[in-house]
This record gives structure tokens, sequence and C-alpha cells, in this order.
């Protein structure tokens, strides 16, 4: 090798060291903007499950109404009445797209390579609406607006090459924003999608106690009568368990929003000492939990 090559060849070296050095301090944050896509895209499903359990819930009351039924007929009412749900989900959704946005300008930001989680990040625009619950406000829209502005604003300042390196002002402009986001994703997850699921766990459990009854034989010659609600029974319970699979999910999402906001906080505080986030386990920890429920569902 020519010697002429060796003094910028050693600087090159040395520069690529200090980079590589820089980027490993920088893996807490990669993590972090990695961990908060992964509860963003856990809290995805509730968005639309709301109007699915509506619809759920509906469909299950008409079957044991009295008169004709016509399930097509059925279908479309459940889905009519529960319309109003699904533009909330669709509300309840900007709330994750402004957190997986802000999530995917940290991990740019820092350089480095999350070494806990891998998942791709998407963000799309969805408009924040007065969504009601039972005649009651669940977000205060014009927080939200603006909490989620401010989040969508570094992630467009990134991806324009604007905002080059991240600093601990960078942390702190957003940490109010996102305490304002995380927390209206849990008021939504627990005070609106797990309420909705109780009810709906409430009509299946009353009809499944009905199918239970319907399906009892006292002799050989009823079996025939009983034989349909024995027959309806597996889908019953399919439902059943379906229903408190995302029930747990909810209940998980809760610590695990906790957990992102607490971390976000010790990144602010220790930004100069950056060596690890120990509260990144608790989303973690739910992570596995959520892939351990998409398991048992899929084996239903």
């Amino acid at each position: 090798m020519s010697k002429r090559f060796g003094v910028p060849g050693a600087l090159a070296a040395i520069g690529l060291a200090l980079l590589a050095g820089c980027a490993a301090q920088m893996k807490p944050v990669a993590d972090f903007g990695a961990a908060a896509n992964h509860l963003a895209t856990a809290y995805k499903p509730f968005t639309s499950g709301l109007a699915d359990s509506c619809e759920q819930k509906r469909r299950y009351v008409a079957l044991s109404a009295p008169g004709a039924y016509d399930d097509e007929i059925v279908s479309r009412d459940a889905a009519t009445s529960c319309a109003k749900y699904r533009q909330a989900g669709t509300q309840a959704a900007a709330l994750g797209d402004g957190v997986a946005a802000y999530a995917n300008a940290l991990v740019k930001l820092s350089g480095a390579k999350p070494t806990v989680f891998d998942s791709d990040i998407n963000h799309v625009g969805s408009k924040l609406g007065g969504m009601k619950h039972d005649g009651v406000a669940v977000f205060d829209s014009d927080d939200l607006g603006v909490a989620t502005k401010a989040l969508r604003a570094t992630a467009v300042l990134v991806d324009e090459g604007k905002l080059q390196v991240l600093t601990r002002e960078t942390l702190r402009d957003n940490h109010a924003a996102l305490v304002t986001v995380v927390t209206a994703m849990k008021r939504y997850a627990s005070g609106v999608y797990a309420p909705q699921l109780a009810d709906t766990l409430t009509i299946l459990d009353n009809e499944h106690e009905v199918l239970i009854a319907a399906s009892r034989a006292t002799t050989q010659a009823d079996v025939t009568a009983a034989l349909p609600a024995r027959l309806a029974q597996p889908a019953m319970r399919a439902d059943i368990d379906a229903n408190k699979l995302e029930a747990e999910r909810v209940a998980a999402f809760d610590k695990a929003a906790d957990a992102l906001v607490a971390a976000h906080a010790d990144l602010v505080a220790n930004f100069d000492t950056l060596g690890g986030v120990e509260k990144l386990a608790l989303v973690s920890t739910f992570i596995e939990k959520v892939q351990a429920i998409k398991e048992r569902a899929a084996a239903l």
C-alpha cells in the first residue's frame, strides 16, 4: 500500500471510529424510536376494533330478537348504527400516526440501528375531530391538534434535512406533545374501547348461555332439535375468546404507554450520558405480550 494514503486513511479510520462511537451512544434513542413505533402499531387495531365490536354486539342482539331474521339486513343495519365509531376510530388513529412519525424522526437523527426493535415505520395523515363517547368529548381537539402537529413537525424537519443533529432541546421541546398524544391514546384504549369490548362480552356471554340451554337433549329424539345450537357453540366461543384476548391487549397497552413516556423523560434528563433506557424493557415486554396474544388468537 502506498504510504501517501497512510495519513488520510488513518484520519478516516479515526473519523469512522468516532462516528461508530456516536452511533453506539445514540442506540437508546434509536431503540426508543423503534419502541414508540411498535406501540403505535399495536395501538392501530384498537381504532378499527371499536366499530367491529359495536357491530358484533348488534348482530348478536338481533339473533335473539323475535320476528323475521335476515343476516344481510342485520349486518347492514349494524354497520349503519356503528358508523360513528368507524369515524371515531379514524380520528383516534391519527394519534398513533403522530407518535410513529416522531419515532421515525428519532431513529433517523440517532444515526444508529435499533437493537431491540426493528419494525418498519409508516405514517399517514388523518384529521382529528371532536370525537365523543356517550355524549362526552374524549379528546380536546385543540390540544391534540397542536401536540400532533408538533410531533409531525419534527419528522418533517428531519425528512427535509433541516434538522440533522439530535439535541436535548429537540427531545425536551417534544416531550409535552408526546405526553398529550400518548395520554389521549390511553384514554381512547381504556376509556372508550375497553368498555365497548366489555359491553359486547356481556352480550356474548348471555347468548352463550342461551345456546347451552338450547343444546340440552333429554332424549335421543331431542338431539336433532338441539343440533343447530350445539353446532353454533364453537363459533360463539371463538368470538368470546377473541374478545377476551383483545381486552388483554388493551390492559397491557396502558402500562406500556406509561413506560414509553417515562423512557422519553429519561432520554431528556440523561441526554449527555446515554447508555441505555431500562424502562424500554417494559415496552419490550408489552410487545412480547402482544405477539403471544396474536399467536394464541391464530391458534383459535
